[in-house]
Formats: C-alpha cells, structure tokens, sequence
C-alpha cells in the first residue's frame, strides 16, 4: 500500500491509486498518461502465457538486466499503434516509460501492482518481432521491447523469465521483416524460419557501452553479409533457441539456408571475441532441426594466424571481409 500520493520503485499499488498519481485510463496494458507525460506499462506475466508468451527480466547480456515485454494486442499480428506506438516513440514525444508488474501475493480486493521504476528502450535493439502461437494455436506476430532499466529502478528476481518448459525453437526478426517472410518457403523439421536482423538504433542521451557498441558493429557485419548472401540468390534466416529448465533466449546470427551454413558474427577479429563464437556455435548447432553440419565465424577482417589456426583446428571455417568482399565464402563441406 502506498502512503499518501508517493509511489516510489518497489511501492505495490491499486490501478486506482497509481491513475491518482500519474492519470491515464483504468483498465489496458499499455497507458499514455498525458497528466504526468508518461506511458503506464503494466506487466502480467501469469495472464500472458495463454497467449503464447511471457514478459520478464532476461538474465544480464553485459549491458546490465533487460526487461522484456511482449506489445499490446491479442488477436492477429500486432500493430505499432496506440500503445505500441507509444513506447516506440516515447523519447520523440518527452515521456517516461513506467513499468508496473502484478503484485505475486494474494489478496483480496482490486489487483495490486508492484512499481518496478522508470525505464528506456535498449539502444541497440529497442524492439523486435516474435511469432508465437495464440490460446487458438494460431501463429501471430507479436512486438517484444526491449527495457533497460533507469537509477533507482527493482530489479526483482521473482519477475525473472520464467525457465522454459520444453526446448523450442521460433522466429524472430527485426521489426517489419517477419511478415516478409512468413509463408515464403517450406519451415524445415524443428525449426521455423525467420527474417535477418537489422540495426534499429533509438535516439538516447546515454553515451554508448562497449557492449552496444559491440553489438552495433556485429548487426552491421550482419547486415552487410546478409545483403551479400541476397545478391547470391541465397535464402537467409536467424533462430531464437529457448532451452528446457532455463530462463535465457539464445539468438542465432545468419543462417545461410541455400547451403545450410550456420554463421556467428563478432565485432572484431580478437582471440577473445572469436573464442565466444565458437562457443557459441557448439550450443546452437545442438538444437537446429535439420542439423547445421557447417558453420563459420563471420569477421570484419582477418584475425592473427594462430586465431585462425584457432578456428580451423575447432572444425570451422572462416568468413572475414576485406575490402567489400568476404573472403572465405563460398564455405566448403566438411
């Protein structure tokens, strides 16, 4: 219960008193409050799993915790209308994004909320698309912002994304690109096909990480690879790996499906980043259906001889760009 009209991060409140303080309606889950300049965003992760998703802070990506939460609309593909489009372009309009999560204690009376704190859009990637299934098993899109959370914001772990029941593997693309592709093509066994990525910046006042630079430089490899892959006549796509008993997504970079070459991209040829990408390629091939028997480490140049000595002992191969052009490509069987 809050005192008075304060309601501060960590505070539980009724929709009733949190409309006293900051206005906006009664009843949605995305609320523009013209009173206060703020968006209300509120966040039910139990009522969302009928829908086929769930809201939640995702464990820490190196840029710090990152709230996820799935757009309004519950019938067909979402729009970026109303309130979708209201934190989309919440920084354009001069308003803060306050987010509110129902409280997990029983009582009786109005739902109560817990006021997690104020909120902005992740600077790399503020928002992308998901396809899920709906309570009626149909495939809808659905947007997923991306939160970071501002100073003096509750990060609770008990809104933690829950651990998945079952693996699953789904699609994901950048925002606009899953309609593009939904129905192209055949979904191969296991898997869903999704749309390649592209860099969606946000305008912000923050001075950029290392870690969103880092991923800024890798999407822009992407992008270029990608677009290079398209020139080819070759089919691209990206997967979103959610693993039974944990709490995390992992996200694949290029899929090249015409030769069923599986691609991790890092920012920089260093021993480090590239040590990262062949980890990461191990986990993700264990998953995809039909098995990725090849996959290579994207580069935006070439690394040392021992680093790529590295690479070739792992039994992968190596993409590197020099001068507009990918060296290393077509890549070969194994």
């Amino acid at each position: 219960m809050t005192q008075g009209k304060d309601i501060a991060p960590g505070d539980e409140a009724t929709r009733t008193e949190i409309q006293a303080v900051w206005g906006g309606a009664l009843q949605g889950g995305i609320l523009p409050a013209k009173r206060s300049d703020s968006v209300l965003i509120f966040s039910d992760p139990s009522r969302g799993e009928q829908y086929g998703y769930y809201d939640g802070w995702l464990p820490d990506d190196g840029d710090g915790p990152v709230y996820e939460y799935t757009g309004q609309g519950q019938i067909g593909d979402q729009e970026m209308l109303r309130g979708n489009k209201a934190i989309r372009e919440y920084q354009a309009d001069g308003t803060t994004l306050r987010v509110f999560v129902a409280s997990r204690r029983r009582r009786q009376g109005p739902q109560v909320f817990k006021y997690l704190g104020e909120f902005e859009l992740d600077e790399a990637e503020p928002v992308y698309e998901r396809l899920v299934h709906d309570a009626t098993d149909r495939e809808r899109v659905v947007f997923m912002f991306r939160l970071r959370p501002k100073a003096g914001t509750v990060v609770d772990e008990a809104y933690a994304l829950p651990p998945a029941s079952r693996t699953e593997i789904t699609q994901w693309a950048p925002l606009g690109e899953i309609g593009r592709f939904r129905g192209k093509h055949a979904r191969p066994q296991g898997s869903r096909r999704i749309a390649p990525e592209r860099n969606l910046n946000t305008r912000t006042t923050r001075s950029a990480s290392e870690a969103v630079t880092v991923r800024r430089l890798e999407a822009e490899l992407c992008a270029r690879f990608e677009k290079f892959l398209a020139d080819k006549n070759h089919d691209v796509c990206r997967f979103e790996i959610r693993v039974k008993g944990e709490p995390g997504i992992m996200r694949t970079d290029t899929c090249d499906e015409t030769d069923r070459v599986l691609y991790e991209a890092k920012g920089d040829a260093s021993r480090g980043r590239v040590r990262e990408a062949i980890g990461q390629l191990a986990d993700y091939r264990r998953h995809l259906l039909p098995k990725r028997e090849r996959c290579a480490v994207l580069l935006p140049n070439r690394p040392t001889p021992d680093v790529e000595n590295l690479i070739d002992t792992s039994g992968l191969a190596l993409v590197y760009e020099e001068n507009g052009e990918f060296i290393g490509w077509p890549v070969s069987g194994s």
